[in-house]
């Protein structure tokens, strides 16, 4: 509801929001417009109708140093959800800085006006400390006033006026505020700026692509723009700030940063700031006594600003600009940016460093040099700290800051230092760090097999500000919530997986915290065409892309943002199975390049079992040209497409290969799993938990195992899927009437599952075929498609020994749909397992082989079809490559198994029958009722 949205907002738009208010009053005052003010009527009902906002209006006198700005807005109740939008009017200002005067609040119905304000209703007067959980203490004032009668289809209208006089500005002034643009649902609207003729005031306009009038009259220059102004283009994220702000107005009279510069330099003079004796005045002998290095007495300062003084923004009478003393500071321990870097600029100067105090702006830095200054252009304040011939930015609201990452420039851009007599803008160069943010060391054991899950280890060693973040996660009391947050970060980067212990400690002396963690992960190797392959995960360069688009004609020329300042390691081992033979590593050349301003650097290495990686990334600009970006792409593409990726050999050793030692091989990992429940108290995590190890133990034929789980993860949630996943391990068990009881359990809460394939292939091992029957009776309505529901039932009809019945009836359905590959595959089977096979049945079995994307399972539908016509050595083929593909399809191996028996291949058929009898027991029995048995 982006008008709803509108309706909220506007109040704050039209009111503190715009200026900067100081001087006056705690309480809502009332009366008459100003005679300056040119009132507007509204718009008539049939001009822009479906406009909830019919006016939106703004004036603002600059006049003797004070900004006065009068707002008019009207809404159409049009709906309850718009009525019930407005029903309460907030209007905020600072009282310290000016007053709020009301003029009125009425509802125009039926061509009469019916005024609130005269009927004795007034606003009720609220502190707002909005931001108070951000240690913010602004002073602003909140009056409210609920609409009472308001009726559908009335107008709501209401005008006020908030003034400002900024202290610290004196006598002059500036104004700002974004332009409304469309799609605002606004009928009418307008901007005006005005100030007297002699007074000597400048006024821009950024990204306002509309006409501005300008106009002399009564000795006042008048500007103004009718809103909403048109619909700005999309800006890609991507481009630097500049390019991204919104449609704004300024108005001032500051001629240039430098006259800011100056006028502000009297409120931050240090002299005297810190008296001799003092307690404050010990504090910087004991750093003097530390070092006479300039530099170490900088980091040593700023550390002590940054770790002794809490955050807190207290902006009553004045303070939003004007600066705490270093003295009360360090009495009450709080400060806002500016408090901090007065105390700061003190002991840096009483240190002998030579420093200055400078105005950032924090969000858009690279906008400040194109916009009219103004003070308001800056929402920070830290300290620069000339040494040795460069420039040191310091920010005692940061937090981390050790002599070793000193030189960290922060992405400011642009720096205003206060200083008398003036100065201009300085720009805040890019210097790469030398000091990693994250140092990662990460081992990733994978010994036992490249399809069983992996245990890691992780270092993650963090500087700087994050630093601080983990130093207070350190110290909480709730171990609950300390676990919960370290694994969080552990998790970032590597997904999903499983804990077995987690710490973190924070070092004071370096600033360091380290962050540790073992458990188990997951890693996925790719099978395609046969060859088994590890993009390898966790790569610091996987993730460096430029996606970047500039394909319109527009956006040509603007450059890309490179994110930064950013400097992290990585190193990975990665250990691999050793008996299985020689791994391989594709692509993984060694890089040391420069990428969209970012530098690059990786070295992998295989040495028999074991792969490691060490990789760097640090930013070195702040923003690349657009005439750039083409090669970029290039470049990009050509190190993603060149990273390392392993292959494994092709007789790579799966699980059931170790079937003979696959406890042993499997004990760590299982004594991983059983950490991790340990450790687990929360109830749907150990249910999570008991799935996850109950496929583990699934995967390593440990059924009992893994019915524990699975019994353990239907308690703790009796759903449908957890009964379908107990179910398969019962059948693997033999358990068949165990099959079936969790299947039904599991039809009552889902019907869908009413003809789950554990049911089905259970009752076919019960000789229980006309149940069958009954089954797709009772739940085909809940498969949709015509084709799914005919399978079902020849399927069924031919498992109740009525098989010419089940094969009539794909027959009649492929009459409809001769083309349906699914159909033709579902056919292929039938034929096969019912030793119905004919040219014809291998006929559509081809055709279903080169109608589906999946074609192993109708692979597998030929080969038996053809080893029922006696053609096994194309059978075997076919199996050959189904497997070769997917050597989990315990199926098409235990058929290859039997082909094998029956061609006289014994070690063949004796291999892949002892691998499925192992991991797949219910699928020679499953076979057998085919026919289909070793020779």
């Amino acid at each position: 509801m982006r008008y709803i949205y509108l309706a909220s907002a506007a109040t704050g738009l039209f009111a503190a929001a715009l200026v900067t208010p100081a001087q006056a009053g705690d309480s809502v005052l009332y009366g008459a417009v100003a005679d300056w003010v040119d009132v507007s009527d509204l718009p008539p009902a049939e001009q822009d109708p479906g406009m909830p906002l019919r006016l939106a209006e703004t004036q603002t006198r600059m006049e003797d140093g004070v900004v006065s700005t009068y707002a008019d807005i009207a809404f159409a109740l049009d709906s309850s959800e718009m009525r019930d939008a407005v029903s309460t009017i907030s209007l905020g200002w600072m009282p310290d800085k000016g007053d709020l005067v009301v003029h009125r609040v009425e509802l125009l119905r039926d061509g009469k006006t019916i005024d609130l304000l005269a009927d004795g209703e007034r606003f009720e007067v609220l502190r707002r400390e909005a931001m108070l959980e951000q240690r913010i203490l602004d002073g602003a004032l909140t009056a409210t006033m609920k609409v009472a009668g308001a009726k559908i289809g009335d107008v709501l209208r209401y005008s006020f006026t908030t003034t400002t006089d900024e202290q610290i500005l004196e006598d002059d002034m500036e104004y700002a505020s974004s332009v409304l643009s469309e799609p605002a649902p606004l009928a009418k609207g307008r901007m005006i700026v005005s100030w007297p003729v002699d007074e000597d005031v400048r006024w821009a306009t950024s990204r306002v692509d509309a006409p501005v009038a300008e106009q002399t009259r009564d000795g006042y220059k008048y500007i103004t723009i009718e809103v909403p102004i048109a619909e700005l283009k999309d800006m890609p994220g991507d481009a630097p700030p500049r390019f991204r702000l919104p449609p704004a107005i300024r108005a001032s009279t500051f001629d240039s940063y430098s006259q800011i510069s100056a006028d502000l330099a009297p409120f931050f003079s240090t002299e005297g700031a810190i008296e001799p004796g003092s307690t404050l005045a010990g504090k910087v002998a004991e750093i003097a006594a530390k070092s006479n290095d300039p530099l170490e007495r900088a980091a040593l300062a700023t550390q002590f600003v940054q770790d002794e003084i809490s955050y807190l923004l207290d902006g009553l009478n004045g303070g939003n600009y004007i600066p705490q003393t270093p003295a009360k500071t360090w009495e009450v321990r709080t400060g806002d940016c500016k408090a901090k870097s007065m105390l700061l600029l003190a002991m840096l100067r009483e240190l002998g460093v030579s420093a200055e105090a400078v105005l950032v702006s924090s969000r858009t830095g690279d906008a400040v040099p194109e916009l009219l200054p103004t003070l308001g252009n800056f929402d920070h304040m830290i300290v620069r700290a000339d040494i040795g011939g460069e420039s040191y930015w310091l920010d005692g609201t940061n937090g981390g800051l050790r002599l070793a990452n000193i030189g960290e420039v922060p992405r400011f851009r642009y720096a205003l230092p206060v200083r008398e007599g003036g100065a201009d803008l300085q720009e805040m160069a890019m210097r790469p760090q030398t000091m990693p943010d994250d140092d990662i060391r990460l081992t990733i054991d994978q010994s036992a097999g490249i399809d069983l899950p992996a245990i890691y280890e992780i270092e993650w060693r963090v500087s700087g500000a994050a630093a601080r973040t983990y130093q207070a996660v350190a110290l909480l009391d709730d171990s609950d919530m300390r676990t919960d947050r370290i694994e969080a970060t552990i998790g970032s980067l590597l997904g999903s997986n499983h804990p077995t212990s987690v710490d973190v400690t924070y070092d004071e002396a370096s600033g360091i915290a380290v962050v540790t963690g073992r458990g188990l992960v997951e890693p996925t190797w790719d099978r395609e065409s046969g060859r088994i392959e590890l993009d390898v995960p966790y790569q610091a360069l996987s993730s460096f892309s430029f996606d970047v688009s500039r394909d319109r004609s527009d956006l040509a020329d603007i450059p890309m943002t490179v994110n930064g300042p950013l400097y992290f390691n990585r190193h990975i081992e990665w250990r691999l199975p050793e008996e299985d033979g020689e791994y391989r590593l594709l692509g993984g050349k060694p890089v040391d390049t420069v990428i969209g301003g970012t530098q690059l650097v990786a070295n992998p290495t295989l040495a028999d079992d074991l792969f490691t990686l060490d990789e760097s990334v640090r930013s070195l600009v702040w923003e690349v040209p657009a005439s750039d970006l083409p090669q970029i792409r290039r470049d990009s593409l050509r190190l993603k497409r060149g990273l390392p990726r392993i292959v494994a050999p092709r007789d790579a050793r799966m699980v059931w290969d170790k079937r003979d030692e696959i406890a042993r091989l499997t004990a760590p990992i299982a004594s991983m799993y059983d950490a991790v429940l340990a450790r687990e108290d929360d109830a749907e995590a150990l249910v999570d938990l008991h799935r996850d190890r109950g496929y583990f133990r699934y995967q390593i034929a440990d059924f009992d195992g893994a019915l524990e789980d699975y019994g353990a993860a239907v308690d703790g949630d009796p759903s449908a899927s957890s009964y379908n996943s107990r179910a398969w391990v019962r059948l693997q068990l033999g358990d068949n009437e165990g099959v079936l009881s969790d299947i039904e359990a599991a039809a009552e809460l889902d019907p869908e599952y009413g003809l789950a394939e554990p049911r089905l292939i259970a009752l076919g091992l019960l000789g229980r075929g006309d149940e069958t029957v009954a089954l797709v009776d009772e739940y085909e309505v809940f498969l949709e498609d015509a084709s799914v529901r005919t399978q079902h039932r020849a399927y069924a009809l031919g498992g109740a020994g009525e098989i010419d019945e089940g094969r009539a009836l794909l027959e009649e359905e492929l009459e409809f749909t001769p083309g349906d590959a699914d159909l033709l595959n579902a056919s292929c089977w039938y034929d096969g397992i019912w030793d119905r096979v004919t040219e014809e049945t291998i006929d559509r079995c081809t055709r279903a082989i080169e109608g589906l994307d999946n074609s192993l399972e109708a692979l597998d539908s030929r080969a038996l079809a053809l080893f029922r016509l006696g053609r096994n050595d194309e059978a075997l083929r076919d199996l050959d490559r189904v497997l070769t593909i997917d050597p989990e399809m315990d199926g098409s191996r235990y058929l290859r198994g039997v082909i094998r028996s029956h061609s006289g291949d014994a070690a063949g058929a004796r291999e892949d029958i002892e691998i499925v009898r192992w991991a797949s027991p219910y699928t020679p029995r499953q076979y057998a009722l085919w026919g289909l048995e070793p020779a």
